[in-house]
């Protein structure tokens, strides 16, 4: 005959025992799981050949100045404006940073970045940054940290890896995997720190500065877009945006 067996006996001890160290370990596991998958986002910048520059910049007027210590008095200016959730954006950097870099080396070319957020669901960001949830917005303020600091070649290799990798980053990245990119690059302590308690709404502002600098001198908001003097590069509709640098110099 079956019997009940005491709630408090020794063999149920052992099982409770035995349950709990379960769940503590099954809590752990995925503690670790969730850690690493937040962290999987920016451990893919191991592999990412950071590249060395020589051109100086600056941060005024809402726009990041790329320019060489020896670029020429009649080295040619131009904006390049800029979304970092756009991916007509990342193709051009793809395309054409090598050249642009080269020609700024050079001293033959001097680039104005202007970055936008429009992409981040209104026309000025306004509506998304409410919920500080737009990637243009939060990308503009982590990248304007940057940019205070002056050191050309984190700002030149977060922009070119927040471009060519928009797939890995776009709508996933929070301000404290910018800052661990940017540790990843070898920004000090205190730039690290400036992009964690950086304000989304900065970014937005500066972006939103921007939409409006581009509204009134072209009255048209789009990205990516070079202007010169005024006007788009390149002026014939014919002729692929992908070719501005060759357009520029020549």
């Amino acid at each position: 005959m079956s019997t009940v067996k005491d709630p408090n006996s020794k063999g149920n001890s052992g099982f409770l025992w035995g349950l709990a160290v379960l769940l503590v370990i099954v809590a752990v596991v995925i503690g670790y799981i969730v850690y690493q998958g937040r962290g999987a986002q920016t451990d893919a910048l191991g592999d990412y050949a950071a590249e060395d520059v020589s051109m100086d910049m600056s941060l005024a007027d809402n726009a990041v100045t790329l320019k060489s210590p020896d670029a020429a008095k009649d080295a040619v200016e131009v904006e390049l404006y800029e979304d970092y959730s756009c991916p007509h954006c990342g193709d051009l950097a793809k395309e054409t940073d090598g050249q642009m870099k080269d020609a700024i080396d050079e001293g033959k070319l001097i680039v104005h970045v202007r970055t936008l957020n429009f992409i981040d669901g209104s026309q000025n960001g306004l509506e998304s940054i409410k919920s500080n949830k737009g990637h243009s917005s939060k990308a503009a303020a982590a990248m304007e940290q940057v940019a205070k600091s002056g050191d050309a070649t984190l700002y030149w290799n977060m922009r070119k890896y927040l471009l060519e990798n928009q797939s890995k980053v776009y709508n996933k990245w929070e301000l404290n995997d910018f800052a661990d990119a940017a540790k990843a690059l070898g920004a000090d302590q205190d730039i690290v720190k400036s992009i964690q308690e950086a304000k989304v709404g900065e970014g937005n502002q500066l972006a939103t500065a921007n939409y409006k600098k581009l509204d009134a001198d072209t009255g048209q908001i789009s990205s990516p877009r070079i202007i010169k003097d005024g006007k788009d590069i390149p002026e014939d509709k014919n002729t692929s945006i992908m070719e501005w640098v060759d357009l520029v110099v020549e």
